[in-house]
C-alpha cells in the first residue's frame, strides 16, 4: 500500500521492530550475566533533509538525536553535531547522576550553556540584518561567551594527544571558566568597561587552551586561571575609575 512520499504505509511500525531489539539482554555461557545492547541508527536523508518521512518516523521512536550539520563540517567544526537540533530525552534520569558523581551544578551549568547558544542563534540573526554595531554591550557579550563555547568547548581535536578525550570532570571545568569569564565580564560591564577591552582580556587566551590541558594538572591550571581572570577585570575596572577621578 502506497504511503507518504512513495514510503509504504509500514515504515513507522518496520524501523520500530528495528530499534526493539535495543535494551537489557542476558548473556550465554557457564554463569549469568547481563548487559545492555544499544542500537545508534544512522539515517541520511537526501540533501540533510530531517524532514523526509524516514527521519521523521525514526525521530518518533528514539529518545536521542545527533544531527550531523554539513555547514559546520564545510566550517572545519568537529564533531560537527548541531548544537540546537541535537537532543536527548534522557536528562531527566542522567542528571542526578551526574550531579552526584561529577557536580552538583553540572545541570545548572549545562542549562546556562544551552541559553547562551540558542540566544546566540537569535543574535546572529539580527547581526545578519542590521549589523553588529546595532547590538548592545550585554549583547555582544553574550556573542562573545557563546563564541568561546563554540570554540573551546564544543570544538575537539581528535587528533590532538590530550583533546581527543575530555573526562566528565575537564568538561565541568572547561564549562565554568567560561562562564566565570562571562560573569566577571557581565560585572566589569555594569561598571563601565568597554566590550572591546573586555574581549581583548589575555586570559582569553588561558581559557581558550584549558582543553589541552593534561587532566592530573586541571585543578592547579583551573584556579591559577580563575585568579588571572579576576585580576585583569578588577584592574580593569580600577583603572577606568582612576580615568574618570
Amino acid at each position: 500500500m502506497p504511503g507518504e512520499e512513495g514510503y509504504p504505509a509500514y515504515l513507522g511500525s518496520r524501523l520500530a521492530q528495528f530499534y526493539e531489539r535495543a535494551g537489557r539482554v542476558q548473556t550465554l555461557g557457564s554463569e549469568t550475566r547481563e548487559g545492555a545492547l544499544s542500537i545508534v541508527g544512522a539515517v541520511s536523508p537526501a540533501g540533510g533533509d530531517i524532514s523526509e518521512p524516514v527521519t521523521q518516523a525514526t525521530l518518533r521512536i528514539v529518545k536521542v538525536f545527533w544531527n550531523l550539520d554539513a555547514q559546520l563540517a564545510y566550517s572545519r567544526h568537529f564533531p560537527s553535531v548541531n548544537w540546537l537540533t541535537s537532543y536527548s530525552l534522557y536528562l531527566d534520569d542522567v542528571g542526578g547522576w551526574f550531579e552526584r558523581e561529577v557536580n552538583r551544578d553540572w545541570i545548572k551549568i549545562r542549562s546556562r550553556i544551552m541559553l547562551l547558544l540558542q540566544e546566540e542563534s537569535e543574535l546572529e540573526e539580527i547581526v545578519q540584518l542590521v549589523g553588529m554595531d546595532a547590538l548592545s554591550p550585554p549583547d555582544r557579550l553574550k556573542l562573545e561567551a557563546a563564541r568561546s563555547v563554540r570554540e573551546d568547548f564544543l570544538h575537539q581535536d581528535a587528533f590532538n594527544e590530550v583533546d581527543t578525550f575530555t573526562s566528565l570532570d575537564k568538561q565541568y571545568i572547561m564549562a565554568s571558566l567560561i562562564l566565570d569569564f562571562y560573569d566577571k565580564a557581565g560585572a566589569a560591564l555594569q561598571s563601565g568597561a568597554g566590550i572591546d577591552d573586555l574581549v581583548k582580556l589575555p586570559v582569553r587566551e588561558a581559557i581558550g587552551r584549558f582543553k589541552y590541558i593534561p587532566q592530573d594538572s586541571i585543578e592547579a591550571e583551573y584556579e591559577r586561571i580563575y585568579h588571572r581572570l579576576v585580576m585583569e577585570s578588577e584592574e580593569l575596572v580600577k583603572k577606568l575609575t582612576e580615568e574618570d577621578a
